[in-house]
């Protein structure tokens, strides 16, 4: 999972170009993976779920979280851009791309819960643990990320050099 999430922070930091744009997908998604954990592993106390369950439903909420806030922060960005101010433009953002990642989740559970289709009893577990992370995600991709933006406002598209490289330097490299 730690590797994971450095991927997507290496990859969020190169595609934004801000620390402020990159850093509210991450913030979102360890959100969500915190609260759909505790989920899961109350699915799991009652249900018979394989041990890896926990590290599957981290991924696919990470991946999910990631690019759910993903659709949501481009299209502030963009609404910035056309001259909209931060109130008007997470509103716009959360109206279109909120749209998307609600009916985007809806389909992964459906398709996640398809697993049930199997017949095994753990599959089952698995599936449900898996829609149970992508729902938490698409929640915090349509509340939290919103309040979210409503902190940062324009700041989004700002960055320091001193910022970037003290994270290049202590954040992704594990120096202190």
């Amino acid at each position: 999972e730690v590797f994971g999430l450095l991927a997507a922070v290496v990859i969020l930091l190169i595609s934004f170009g801000s620390l402020v744009a990159a850093g509210l997908p991450i913030v979102t998604a360890l959100f969500g993976i915190a609260i759909g954990l505790g989920g899961v592993q109350l699915w799991s106390a009652a249900v018979d779920t394989p041990d890896f369950t926990v590290q599957v439903a981290s991924m696919v909420g990470l991946g999910v979280g990631i690019d759910y806030a993903l659709f949501i922060v481009t299209r502030y960005r963009e609404n910035l851009h056309a001259g909209l101010d931060p109130e008007e433009a997470t509103v716009r953002a959360v109206d279109t791309s909120g749209r998307a990642v609600v009916f985007a989740g809806i389909t992964v559970m459906v398709s996640l819960l398809g697993l049930f289709v199997v017949g095994l009893a753990f599959v089952r577990g698995l599936a449900v643990a898996g829609a149970i992370a992508v729902l938490v995600m698409m929640i915090a991709s349509i509340t939290l990320l919103p309040s979210l933006l409503g902190f940062a406002g324009r700041s989004i598209e700002n960055t320091s050099r001193a910022a970037a490289l003290g994270l290049g330097r202590h954040g992704l490299a594990g120096g202190g």
